[in-house]
C-alpha cells in the first residue's frame, strides 16, 4: 500500500468513525428523551437503563451505517477538493479510480462489520432490549414467546399459539387454542388456518375445527366462526419476533417452514434478503457519493457535504423503505425488493461518474 493509499484510507476511517458515532449518539439521545419518563415511572434502575441502551447499539449501527458511510465519503473527497489535494494527486499521475480505491476499501470494511454485527451481536442484543422494554416500559403485559418456529402465549383461560403474526392486519395464521380446566389440563382444542381479531375483542376464525378433549365428541369443522376468548392479540403483537432478532439462517429456516405449511412467506422472505442487502448498502451508496462530491463546487466545504449527504441519504432511505414495502405486499418479488434499490444506487453512481469525467 502506497503512502497516498494509506493516507486516503486513514482519512476515510476517521471521517466514517465520526459520522457513525454521531448518528448513533443522535439516535440514542432521541430515544432516551422519548422513553425516559416511562423508564423512571416504572422504577427502571440505572443498570437496566444503561444495559437497554447498550443493547440497542448493534442494531443502531447496522441501521445508520449506510448513510453515515456515504456522508464520510462526501466529506473526505470534498475536503481534498477544497484543499487542492485532488489536483496535486492528478499531477502526480494518480487516476481518480486509484485515488478512490482506498476509500471503497474502507466502505467494504464497514460493510463487513455491519454484516457481522447483524448476524452475531444484533439478534441477542435486540432480544435483551425487548425484554427490558416489555418489563420497564409496558409492565404487566403478557408477550408471546417464539419457540419451535411458532409463537406461544399463556393466556387467562388457556394456551394460544400461531405460526405467523401479521401486525398490520391484526391477524394470526396457523392459530391454535388449548382451553385449560381448573387442574390445568386441556379440555378443548380449537385450530384455524387464520384468526382475525376485531376492535370489539371478538375473534373470527376461518377454516378451522374444534375438538372436545374430555369427551368423545366428533370434531366440528367450520369455515367461519366467532369466538370470545379472554385473551387479546396484544400479547402476540408485543411478542412478535422481528427479523432483527434472528440470524439469516434462523430466518431462512422459518421462511422454509411457513412455506411448507402453505402460508404466505413474502413478508419474511423480503426481510431475509434485506438482512444481506442492507449491509452492502455501505458500498453501493458510497459509490453514489463519489460523483456527487466531484461535481460539487469548491465553496461550502464540510457543511455543504453534510447537507448534501443527509439529503441524498434520506432519499435513498425512502427508496429502500418503499421497495421493501412493495415486496412485503407482493407487488415486487422479495429478491427484487431487497436488491433493486442497491442496484439503482450503483447504476446512478456509475452514470454520474461517467458524465462527470
Amino acid at each position: 500500500m502506497t503512502v497516498l493509499s494509506r493516507y486516503m484510507f486513514r482519512e476515510f476511517l476517521k471521517a466514517a468513525a465520526a459520522c457513525i458515532l454521531s448518528f448513533m449518539l443522535l439516535y440514542l439521545v432521541i430515544d432516551f428523551v422519548h422513553n425516559v419518563d416511562r423508564l423512571i415511572r416504572n422504577d427502571a434502575s440505572a443498570h437496566e437503563i444503561g444495559w437497554y441502551y447498550l443493547s440497542l447499539i448493534p442494531s443502531v449501527f447496522v441501521m445508520t451505517s449506510p448513510v453515515a458511510t456515504m456522508l464520510a465519503v462526501l466529506i473526505v473527497l470534498s475536503m481534498r477538493i477544497r484543499g487542492n489535494e485532488l489536483t496535486a494527486m492528478y499531477s502526480g499521475g494518480y487516476s481518480l479510480i486509484r485515488i478512490c480505491v482506498p476509500i471503497m476499501a474502507g466502505c467494504v470494511l464497514v460493510s463487513a462489520l455491519s454484516l457481522l454485527c447483524s448476524e452475531i451481536l444484533a439478534p441477542a442484543a435486540n432480544r435483551q432490549a425487548r425484554e427490558i422494554r416489555l418489563a420497564r416500559m409496558k409492565p404487566g403485559s403478557v408477550a408471546a414467546q417464539f419457540s419451535g418456529k411458532r409463537y406461544w402465549m399463556r393466556g387467562e383461560g388457556g394456551i394460544l399459539s400461531a405460526t405467523i403474526v401479521d401486525s398490520d392486519s391484526k391477524s394470526l395464521s396457523g392459530f391454535m387454542y388449548f382451553e385449560l380446566d381448573r387442574q390445568f389440563r386441556p379440555s378443548r382444542r380449537i385450530e384455524a388456518r387464520r384468526a382475525v381479531i376485531h376492535s370489539d375483542g371478538s375473534w373470527e376464525l376461518h377454516d378451522g375445527e374444534e375438538r372436545q378433549l374430555k369427551d368423545a365428541h366428533p370434531v366440528e369443522r367450520f369455515q367461519v366462526r366467532a369466538y370470545r376468548f379472554p385473551e387479546t392479540i396484544r400479547g402476540f403483537l408485543e411478542g412478535e419476533t422481528p427479523p432483527e432478532e434472528m440470524t439469516f439462517a434462523e430466518l431462512s429456516g422459518y421462511v422454509k417452514y411457513i412455506r411448507e405449511k402453505g402460508y404466505d412467506a413474502r413478508k419474511h422472505e423480503t426481510d431475509m434478503h434485506a438482512k444481506l442487502s442492507w449491509p452492502l448498502l455501505n458500498i453501493l451508496i458510497a459509490a453514489l457519493a463519489v460523483p456527487f462530491a466531484l461535481r460539487g463546487p469548491r465553496t461550502g466545504g464540510v457543511w455543504r457535504s453534510i447537507g448534501l449527504g443527509l439529503l441524498v441519504g434520506f432519499a435513498c432511505w425512502i427508496i429502500l423503505s418503499a421497495s421493501l414495502s412493495l415486496g412485503k405486499k407482493g407487488i415486487f418479488s422479495p429478491l427484487v425488493a431487497a436488491w433493486l434499490p442497491g442496484a439503482l444506487f450503483l447504476g446512478a453512481g456509475a452514470t454520474l461518474f461517467r458524465i462527470g469525467r
